[in-house]
Parts: C-alpha cells; sequence; structure tokens
C-alpha cells in the first residue's frame, strides 16, 4: 500500500497543448477535409509562423511533439518546431486525425450541412456513409492523449500535440459540458492537463493566433 503511494505521489502534471494546423487550400475552397490531405496555404504557413514565434517570446519549451499524421498538421507542427528553435523529432499517430468524413470527403460544405445538419451536434450525429460517428473520433482522440499523458505522467512537462478543429472541439465539449461545440480557429491552441488519470480541459487561447 505505501509503495501504492509513492507511486501516486511521484506523478506530475502533463500539459497537452493541443494545436489546430494552419489554413489549407480545401479550407480556402470551402470544401469539407476529414481525412483528406491538403497542404497549408501561405497564409497558412506565415500564421503557424506567427505563433511559433509569439510562443518562443513567451518562452515556451516542449517535452515532446505529437501530430495528426495528415500533411497539414505534420507541416504545422515542422513550423512550429523550427520558430522554437527545437531538435525534436514529430511523432506522427493517425489517432490524431479529424473526423472521417467518409462519402462526403471533398464535397463543399454549405451543401454537406444542407443534407447533413446535425454535423455539429457530438449526441445526434449519425455520421455519414463509410465515416465515423463523433463517438467513434472522440473515442480514438481519447485513448491517444490518455496515453501520452500516462507515458509522461512520472516526469510531467508540455507535450506539443498537433490535430483538427472538429476533433479538439469535440473534446473540448466531452469532457467540460458547459463548453459549447464549436470549430476551433486555426492556430488557435486548447490545453488539456493529464494528471492522476484524469483529462481535463485547462486553457482555450485563442489569441495566440495573431502573433506579437
Amino acid at each position: 500500500m505505501n509503495e501504492k503511494i509513492r507511486e501516486l505521489d511521484s506523478e506530475r502534471p502533463v500539459e497537452l497543448w493541443l494545436f489546430r494546423h494552419g489554413e489549407t487550400l480545401f479550407n480556402v475552397k470551402n470544401l469539407i477535409q476529414g481525412w483528406c490531405d491538403s497542404p497549408l496555404t501561405p497564409k497558412g504557413i506565415q500564421m503557424t509562423k506567427s505563433v511559433g514565434q509569439k510562443l518562443k517570446k513567451l518562452g515556451v519549451k516542449f517535452d515532446a511533439a505529437f501530430s495528426s499524421d495528415l500533411t497539414r498538421c505534420l507541416e504545422t507542427a515542422g513550423i512550429l518546431l523550427d520558430c522554437l528553435d527545437s531538435d525534436l523529432s514529430v511523432l506522427p499517430d493517425r489517432r490524431l486525425r479529424e473526423i472521417n468524413t467518409g462519402d462526403c470527403e471533398g464535397d463543399l460544405v454549405s451543401e454537406h450541412l444542407k443534407k447533413y445538419p446535425l454535423s455539429f451536434n457530438i449526441n445526434k450525429y449519425s455520421g455519414v456513409p463509410n465515416g465515423e460517428k463523433w463517438n467513434e473520433a472522440i473515442e480514438r482522440i481519447v485513448a491517444c492523449l490518455t496515453e501520452i499523458g500516462e507515458h509522461y505522467s512520472h516526469t510531467g512537462g508540455s507535450i506539443m500535440v498537433v490535430s483538427h478543429s472538429m476533433v479538439i472541439a469535440a473534446v473540448k465539449s466531452y469532457l467540460d459540458h458547459t463548453e459549447e461545440f464549436k470549430p476551433v480557429p486555426h492556430n488557435s491552441v486548447t490545453v488539456f492537463e493529464y494528471y492522476k488519470g484524469e483529462l481535463k480541459l485547462k486553457l482555450f487561447q485563442e489569441e495566440l493566433r495573431y502573433g506579437a
């Protein structure tokens, strides 16, 4: 028993900084992105650099960096680390992907919402053919964040995680029911804390998008 108590006492809080990727070509064209891959636009690259420069001025340092395995997130993570003069390697994980929108991938957002008006309702959305339901997307990303948090729980620290708007918003609402479910902006950061087996929302920081 004493050994177990000492083990619990040795745990440290882990901050998981979830960044949404920068603006992409599909975003500009107002297309459903999901698991489709599209690159960052020049504006998306510049916005991401602005965030990275702000983080550097604030003295933010990360102990590890994880990312969705899709190009837009890997690019974003790489730019942020470059701005921070970090030698960390980005660890890709497909569980951090956006919700899979199946047969609707590449459709116009406006047309998609006409056909599936409950898309932003995590309790009532039933998914699309060959896609995911919200509970499936939430389950995989929460499992990933929990695994990361547990891995660093005995050392603590701050971990960079680059993911996608809708799944970050869904996790926010899932962990804190007072949080309205709405897409998070490009390059915003949502900070979660993992401590003693519990994952919780700590901070939503939209203004980092605009740089120093």
